[in-house]
């Protein structure tokens, strides 16, 4: 029996049209053992799947092979080619939603012409393609170690060219941003991850944290791939400033917190007011800038969804000329918020190592700041208050409201991913947040109020005291 494997890559372009294929080429010809790798896409039915190979899954698949289908990447044609293998190669066309351009289509052709790939255009032409595969066989491996570095060449010169920014990407062209603020442990990183769902729209998780977690640390995306192997962060870095190894990694994160920190957003207000504070302020805002465009230029998306809540990192976007910010304020219930501050989570893109824990007075101090802070970003900037308490009741109304705030629909259609109370997540390019990020396939959105009967009825006083008057502003009895 010949083994296929089809890959589709980690792009969050979803390749439904390549997968599709395979799922049905299974069941035409239960004769072959057909191992689809489906991405973004809608998991096939047929055959042996995985959603994402991480780098030494994706060579095992690839030895084990008699064939590969695959996209036009050049990173994967490399493999293929390494192996012995002639990769059968079907671009992702940009036309069909599937890629943002058509450096695909134009690298494969190229390809074609001297050899190196079999191309496929029309995919009713692909099982005879795979056919002609399979009776080619495999080179000998020294041959096809020979044709490799030709071909990672090519895959280096076609990376370049196609992730300089354009020119419409330059100067001072603004960037959406809808920013979600507030306190954490308040449902953001689900608001979040759905908002991503959106069409035009682009989810990164917690950017304020990129720097130390993804940068420095090599954390763990959302798509499961460490942050230096993520085709998504590798491009946007490449953009952004020529890659992300022509930045030392701890100036990076000891920038950031020279900026951005609680104790300084008197001076994110008024950085004027410190010409030393000025000046860092200045290198960190342009740094911003550029990563703002780049997100926007490789995922093609038309909002980038920021969670990073924090009131100080909120001051610090809403100062940079670029970036159309628009705040979208998610507060919860103060005790809720505080019990679940109290509880241990594991980070599991960090070996496990929790994340931090507070005491109920300390959780109750940050809650008031946090979300008195971001309320008053509504002076200045398009402000969108929501509850968690009404997302988790009514996810639809919620969702179709912060559609038409962040100008991307206003009807039930938008909200294709949202079915009876479960979201059709996506994988995600997300950089830091809860653990959820890392989840995909049917979410079921459901309410949390364990903290009424296991938090300790003392401390539930304790923070409702510290918190009053905004619990009662923003609606919550005792």
């Amino acid at each position: 029996m010949s083994r296929i494997l089809v890959s589709v890559g980690t792009d969050f372009h979803p390749f439904q049209r390549l997968v599709d294929w395979a799922d049905g080429f299974t069941l035409r010809h239960p004769e072959h053992d057909v191992f689809i790798q489906y991405g973004s896409a809608r998991p096939p039915v047929h055959g042996d799947r995985s959603q994402l190979l991480d780098h030494a899954q994706l060579q095992t698949e690839i030895a084990r092979a008699d064939v590969v289908v695959c996209h036009g990447g050049p990173a994967t044609i490399t493999e293929v080619r390494r192996s012995g293998l002639t990769p059968v190669c079907v671009p992702r066309d940009p036309q069909l939603g599937e890629h943002i351009d058509e450096h695909q289509l134009r690298f494969v052709r190229h390809l074609a012409t001297v050899g190196l790939v079999r191309p496929c255009s029309d995919l009713a032409t692909l099982d005879a393609i795979v056919g002609d595969a399979l009776e080619e066989g495999r080179r000998p491996i020294d041959q096809a170690q020979q044709l490799a570095p030709g071909v990672r060449r090519l895959g280096e010169l076609v990376a370049q060219l196609t992730t300089e920014a354009p020119e419409s990407q330059a100067g001072d062209q603004q960037v959406r941003v809808i920013y979600i603020g507030g306190q954490g442990r308040s449902g953001t990183t689900l608001l979040e991850r759905a908002l991503g769902e959106l069409d035009g729209v682009v989810s990164v998780g917690e950017l304020v944290h990129l720097w130390e977690r993804g940068l420095r640390d090599d954390d763990l995306c959302g798509c499961g791939e460490p942050f230096s192997r993520c085709v998504f962060w590798t491009s946007v870095g490449k953009i952004a400033f020529g890659g992300w190894d022509q930045l030392d990694a701890d100036e990076a994160v000891h920038l950031r917190f020279a900026v951005d920190r609680n104790r300084f957003m008197p001076l994110l207000a008024k950085p004027g007011l410190l010409s030393a504070y000025r000046g860092q302020h200045e290198r960190y805002a342009r740094r911003l800038s550029q990563l703002y465009r780049a997100i926007a230029h490789v995922s093609g998306a038309k909002v980038i969804v920021d969670s990073s809540k924090h009131a100080s990192y909120a001051l610090m976007l809403s100062a940079l000329p670029n970036i159309d910010l628009k705040v979208l304020h998610v507060v919860r219930d103060s005790r809720a918020v505080a019990h679940a501050w109290s509880k241990s989570v594991p980070r599991p893109e960090a070996g496990g190592a929790p994340m931090p824990v507070y005491g109920p007075a300390k959780a109750a101090v940050l809650w008031n700041v946090q979300n008195a802070v971001i309320e008053q970003m509504q002076r200045h900037h398009d402000y969108l208050r929501v509850s968690y308490e009404q997302f988790v009741d009514s996810p639809k109304d919620v969702l179709i409201d912060a559609a038409r705030f962040a100008d991307v629909g206003d009807d039930t259609e938008v909200l294709r991913f949202l079915d009876d109370g479960t979201l059709h997540l996506s994988p995600s390019h997300t950089v830091a947040g809860n653990p959820m990020r890392f989840l995909s396939g049917d979410i079921a959105i459901r309410s949390d109020q364990s903290w009424r009967t296991a938090m300790r009825p003392a401390s539930q006083k304790l923070v409702s005291a510290l918190t009053l008057p905004l619990q009662r502003h923003y609606g919550y009895e005792k």
